[in-house]
């Protein structure tokens, strides 16, 4: 354990260099989670995502979603964009049409402890502002070998849930998926109590043509965290506000529910709204 503590000492004492030699890496991750309709417990629905880090600032988000947003991002594209669907359904070819594939973006910048989520709900783009994460993590001497690198577990509480990550001090970069941070080494898996949300690696390459930005994001409207996983409960009680579809009746282990299963059952990747 002693030479894990001093290995482990050692990579965060490379983080800063790293950081200064703004060496971009892409570290492409399954996300696996539950329909967000809240009618499954599952993790059935996964999402390809993409994390863009140089070691002081990063983006992660889906490179399906992020080119639809780059063509609506101008006026031009998005009417071109809506001409082409409109042809591809007259000529019954709608499986031609890229598909959005993960709603959210979340961006870190650790030179001003600023971070951005960007998400969708009631069919309405919200952004919030946190500060960059600084989580209490407890790394154990539990190791795994994941793309090659060995990695270490650690478990710490954020938002809600307990979170169970497997870091890479091999590549000291202190970044991870989604919202994940803070540790002397990229996070390569991470899942949470009762597995519902799950980020596994599957590559890691060094980046061509890194791009920081979040395309139209003056078209995503400001909103507070709590006050957006609030709106989106809201939407499960109100057809209205958010397209549904399945029924009104969802059984989960012999129990029947009303339109979609109980908070103590599934809830969103964040809780403590």
């Amino acid at each position: 354990m002693k030479q894990i503590l001093t290995s482990i000492i050692v990579c965060f004492a490379a983080i800063p260099a790293m950081a200064q030699n703004k060496a971009d890496i892409e570290v492409s991750y399954r996300y696996s989670h539950p329909v967000q309709t809240m009618r499954s417990a599952e993790p059935d629905v996964t999402n390809q995502y993409i994390l863009l880090t140089d070691g002081s600032r990063s983006k992660f988000y889906s490179p399906k979603t992020e080119f639809i947003d780059s063509i609506e991002s101008t006026p031009e594209g998005f009417e071109k964009f809506n001409t082409f669907k409109r042809i591809c359904y007259e000529k019954k070819q709608s499986d031609q049409i890229p598909r959005v594939d993960g709603s959210f973006y979340i961006t870190k910048s650790k030179s001003d402890d600023n971070m951005l989520t960007y998400d969708i709900a009631s069919a309405t783009k919200f952004r919030w502002e946190e500060q960059v994460p600084h989580i209490e993590w407890n790394v154990t001497d539990s190791t795994m070998n994941l793309l090659g690198y060995e990695c270490f577990m650690a478990i710490a509480d954020y938002h809600g849930r307990e979170w169970t990550v497997w870091f890479a001090p091999e590549i000291p970069v202190s970044d991870g998926p989604w919202k994940l941070c803070g540790l002397p080494g990229i996070i390569l898996q991470a899942e949470c109590d009762g597995g519902q949300y799950r980020f596994v690696a599957d590559g890691i390459q060094q980046a061509r043509n890194p791009e920081y930005r979040i395309y139209g994001k003056e078209k995503w409207e400001p909103i507070k965290r709590e006050e957006f996983w609030q709106l989106r409960r809201e939407c499960l009680d109100n057809p209205s506000r958010n397209s549904r579809t399945g029924g009104n009746i969802v059984v989960y282990k012999g129990i029947t529910y009303t339109k979609y299963l109980p908070k103590e059952v599934v809830d969103y990747i964040e809780t403590d709204y």
